[in-house]
């Protein structure tokens, strides 16, 4: 049987959780599998082994997920700038942070880049994702699931843009890779919403540098659900993505991004560069089409309605192949 909290102003504990100082709160756990501690960062655990942690974003302007530890033991995404002295990362792109959901232009605001980064006051109007706290989490000795709210504000004058209401379900496959079904709802509640055609979005990995496909410490690859490798895999439409290669460690790794054909614009098109960054973007059809009209990705959410996303990312070892991400995606395509 599953667990199911509702996080109000005042937390609501079952006789099966127990509160500590702030530091070390355990807001929930089942025994020896999930559980989570912590309000920013969300800690999230299993077995007692800390697997991710939900950050806020506050001062980056974006909530995001950092680290991620793979099914090898190791941080599967880039650790710069949330940490520093690792001689094999670039620290460029300040924005590219863990596992996150950001967008180009929305309503003219710059929902992607870092608001304070000096290399990006060129004129733009930038925009910032403020977490709003939790809508509750469920949980089993099999999953985790964790509900957010978020509000998408001007960076300035803090006008409302639009709001969002997140979940998450993080659960292992059987052979041991880690899975993060994202859903995420857009909610147009502050007028009529536009999403500009940007190649800049929308659910994104930064990935630790050895799977990066160039660069002294790259040993990566890129592989899409229509067989496309290498570089060509950007811009182009796919099922899903995999960048794949080897951990520090030497260790055979990848992660999986899959669209659900619920999503707008299904199959979607990516944003994969060669550098470690992938993200499933259906806004970006103008900026990654070579014929397209630079319009063509726009997409307006009227006042009052919402438009959902959903997605698959699986942090896996071995490649694409071994690790079945073709039936992966079937699975996915059918809940």
């Amino acid at each position: 049987m599953k667990i199911s909290i509702l996080f109000l102003p005042i937390l609501v504990w079952s006789s099966s959780f127990c509160l500590f100082d702030a530091d070390a709160q355990v807001v929930g756990q089942t025994g020896g599998g999930w559980s989570i501690r912590g309000t920013d960062p969300i800690m999230i655990f299993y077995g007692g082994n800390h697997v991710t942690s939900y950050n806020a974003g506050e001062a980056e302007g974006k909530p995001f997920f950092y680290p991620v530890i793979g099914p090898t033991g190791e941080n599967m995404t880039r650790d710069w700038p949330m940490a520093e002295g690792r001689a094999d990362e670039a620290t460029d792109h300040v924005h590219h942070r863990g596992m996150w959901y950001g967008l180009g232009k929305v309503n003219g605001r710059d929902f992607w880049h870092f608001p304070l980064d000096p290399q990006k006051q060129d004129g733009r109007i930038f925009g910032v994702i403020r977490h709003r706290g939790m809508n509750g989490v469920v949980m089993s000795k099999d999953d985790i699931t964790i509900k957010t709210k978020s509000v998408w504000i001007d960076f300035v004058s803090e006008d409302r843009v639009m709001s969002d209401t997140r979940e998450f379900r993080l659960f292992y496959r059987k052979d041991g890779g880690l899975v993060v079904d994202a859903t995420i709802t857009l909610i147009a509640d502050a007028g009529d919403v536009k999403i500009s055609d940007d190649k800049e979005g929308a659910w994104s990995i930064r990935t630790l540098p050895t799977l990066r496909l160039e660069g002294e410490f790259a040993q990566g690859n890129i592989v899409n659900s229509e067989g496309v490798e290498g570089r060509e895999a950007w811009g182009k439409r796919a099922k899903w993505v995999d960048y794949f290669g080897v951990d520090r460690q030497g260790n055979e790794v990848g992660i999986a991004i899959v669209d659900h054909p619920s999503n707008l614009r299904y199959p979607t098109w990516w944003h994969a560069r060669h550098y470690g960054l992938f993200t499933a973007n259906p806004f970006g059809q103008g900026h990654l089409e070579k014929d397209a009209p630079e319009t063509a990705g726009d997409h307006v959410i009227p006042s009052g309605e919402s438009l959902t996303f959903r997605y698959r990312t699986i942090f896996h070892e071995g490649d694409a192949k071994a690790a079945a991400i073709e039936k992966a995606a079937e699975d996915f395509s059918a809940r």
